[in-house]
């Protein structure tokens, strides 16, 4: 009788402990969103892969380039959003980055927006990785 109490309590324990360790929802994604703008020196200058590492309870559902025409700097911010719903839908929080220009084609990206319907998968997420964040802000339509 007593090794299988022993057993049950180290079942317990080990449910426990990874119970207690395991990710909180976020309750409130502006909060959220907002520690990044308010921490953005720390990812200024940082490639952007810095930043969706330090997002571990919540990530991008959706994004959408300003792609331009200026050979020099064709794409100069991206706004990221947090929900499924449609890119353009009001009411959502928004984390906006301004990219350091550089002369990268986005060729790539505009076909992954209108195949992912602006998606956030993990073509969009190797596109961006290496680049290098000037600023963020952050907002709720």
């Amino acid at each position: 009788m007593k090794p299988t109490r022993t057993l049950l309590l180290i079942v317990f324990l080990i449910l426990f402990s990874g119970l207690s360790q395991a990710q909180k929802a976020v309750s409130d994604t502006l909060a959220y969103a907002k520690k990044f703008e308010t921490n953005k020196e720390k990812y200024i200058g940082k490639k952007f892969s810095l930043l969706l590492k330090d997002m571990t309870q919540l990530s991008f559902k959706k994004a959408k380039s300003d792609i331009k025409e200026d050979t020099d700097n064709p794409l100069p911010s991206t706004l990221f959003r947090f929900s499924d719903k449609d890119i353009d839908a009001a009411g959502q929080v928004t984390l906006v980055i301004r990219w350091k220009p550089d002369d990268t084609p986005t060729t790539p990206l505009e076909f992954f927006e209108q195949e992912h319907n602006y998606g956030f998968t993990i073509n969009e997420k190797n596109f961006f990785e290496n680049k290098i964040i000037q600023n963020i802000v952050v907002y709720k339509q």
